[in-house]
């Protein structure tokens, strides 16, 4: 994965070329006019920071509540399942689990109007990262111990931008031709990501009496897999330099900070709950009716992203 260090690194390294000039781009660059509408193409790197993810089982459910499974008496003597007057639902634990979701690729397209040394901008950008797959466990969790594999996974992340953007260019600063500027840009993201987990209790049905569970969960697993999105406030701060190529054409070399808002995705039903549906029970005496849910939520997140663009110089 590229870090953050080694992408400053090559953004220092391009800034200190493209600020010595040459006779012919100097000459590029006082013919090329600054002002205008222009259109930008872009593509590059992006670099998220963690992500950490709190999935809450809403309206659940314990083992010895759950309607599907046969009966039996337990070793303290309690009969299981337990009744449903005895079984309200209830939101369980929030496990959270930090996924690092890879470097990736972003592309874009921009479109502005430059005025002297202001710049106004929209921008449309996707970036795109791998994804990750993480133990689960929840401290301070007594069921912890009924369980032999616990996972989630995060995969096909991506999301999509729509910034307003302002920037103040320093012309003159380096040379004719290579012209540096600041930005800072507001706007919205749509978070979306493939969600997946896998929770599968011992075998051993001794262990699951010692527990105090219904034997007969013994091997059975809960499987969520669901394409997860959400629409997010995000905000930006730009850096970078932009190089003549001509009158009408230049290089664009831009590096980004982006944050955004929390990820909060609305309920989900389990694909597989303990080898059956998602309910409390199969019939509508036993809870068939009663959805057990899941929802998962996104801390804030941070990104990185260096990205070369090819301007075009509509007018001036």
């Amino acid at each position: 994965m590229i870090s953050k260090s080694a992408i400053l690194a090559s953004v220092l390294c391009m800034l200190a070329y493209l600020s010595f000039p040459t006779d012919s781009s100097a000459m590029a660059g006082e013919n090329r006019s600054r002002q205008g509408f222009y259109f930008v193409l872009q593509a590059g790197v992006s670099v998220p920071g963690d992500f950490e993810s709190t999935r809450t089982n809403t309206d659940s459910v314990p083992t010895n509540c759950d309607q599907w499974l046969p009966g039996e008496t337990l070793n303290d003597g309690t009969r299981v399942p337990l009744p449903l007057s005895e079984c309200s639902t209830r939101t369980f634990l929030a496990s959270p689990n930090q996924f690092d979701l890879g470097s990736g690729v972003m592309a874009g397209v921009q479109i502005g109007y430059a005025l002297r040394a202001l710049r106004v901008e929209g921008e449309y950008f996707r970036r795109g990262q791998s994804g990750a797959l993480l133990p689960l466990v929840i401290p301070g969790d007594e069921k912890q111990a009924e369980f032999v594999e616990r996972s989630e996974k995060i995969s096909d992340f991506r999301s999509d931008h729509l910034f307003a953007n302002l920037y103040y260019d320093f012309n003159g600063m380096l040379s004719p031709d290579a012209l540096p500027y600041l930005g800072v840009g507001i706007g919205m993201a749509r978070q979306q990501f493939f969600y997946s987990a896998v929770s599968v209790r011992t075998n051993d049905r001794d262990r699951m009496r010692q527990l105090g569970r219904n034997s007969h969960a013994a091997g059975l697993a809960s499987l969520a897999d669901a394409t997860l999105s959400d629409r997010i406030l995000t905000f930006q701060f730009l850096a970078g330099v932009d190089y003549a190529m001509g009158e009408w054409f230049s290089a664009d070399l831009k590096l980004r900070y982006g944050r955004t808002g929390e990820f909060l995705d609305g309920e989900n039903t389990w694909r597989l709950l303990r080898g059956h549906e998602s309910t409390v029970g199969p019939t509508s005496e036993t809870g068939s009716d009663m959805p057990v849910l899941y929802e998962i939520k996104g801390s804030p997140a941070q990104f990185w992203g260096i990205s070369l663009g090819l301007r075009y110089q509509i007018g001036g």
